[in-house]
């Protein structure tokens, strides 16, 4: 009976993670290794499995996966598309910037242009182009990316942020976004709530 349950536990096992993270000697273990099982999923057909492909290629940060990861950046799918720019954002860093810059400005998806805005975030002092196309996006004309725009500006230290702050709050007047204003505005010192 017990030889029974411990089967079963391990056939668990196996369907909740997979053969591959079941079995020790099948999982990649070096970093290298790790992106290469991370770019096969890349191929997938499986959102998910893409997904996971591109997120993990992001918090492993091989340089190596980076012109791999740069194919995906002007794929059809625009999900494709927002993952390889975290991903490529990730892996390159500074290097990344021009063409995170260039997908802010032209892909015609908001997500895509978030992930670009997400993508940069973490580069921001590193290229004076890149605060004044956080402040751009403001005015993007959808409020999932004028959203993430309020949020990354107004946690920037720069005079500049905190006007172009100061001037959305009084001239936007979608509600969702007015919410994400009023905590910047808060987070600012610049209203009471």
């Amino acid at each position: 009976m017990r030889e029974r349950l411990v089967r079963a536990g391990t056939m668990a096992v196996v369907l909740l993670v997979g053969p591959a993270a079941a079995s020790t000697q099948e999982r990649p273990t070096t970093p290298a290794e790790r992106a290469q099982a991370a770019l096969a999923l890349l191929e997938s057909k499986d959102p998910y499995e893409r997904q996971k492909g591109f997120l993990q290629l992001e918090a492993l940060r091989n340089p190596d996966a980076g012109p791999a990861v740069r194919r995906y950046v002007d794929d059809r799918n625009s999900e494709i598309r927002a993952h390889s720019l975290r991903a490529v954002a990730a892996i390159e860093g500074v290097a990344a910037v021009p063409l995170l810059l260039e997908k802010l400005r032209s892909d015609r998806h908001p997500r895509v242009r978030r992930a670009a805005l997400l993508g940069l975030e973490p580069l921001w002092r590193a290229d004076p182009k890149i605060l004044p196309a956080f402040i751009g996006s403001l005015k993007d004309r959808t409020t999932d990316v004028r959203m993430a725009a309020v949020d990354i500006v107004s946690r920037i230290d720069d005079p500049r942020a905190r006007e172009a702050i100061l001037a959305r709050y009084t001239r936007e007047r979608r509600r969702d976004v007015r919410r994400v204003l009023e905590l910047a505005m808060r987070r600012l010192g610049g209203t009471d709530g």
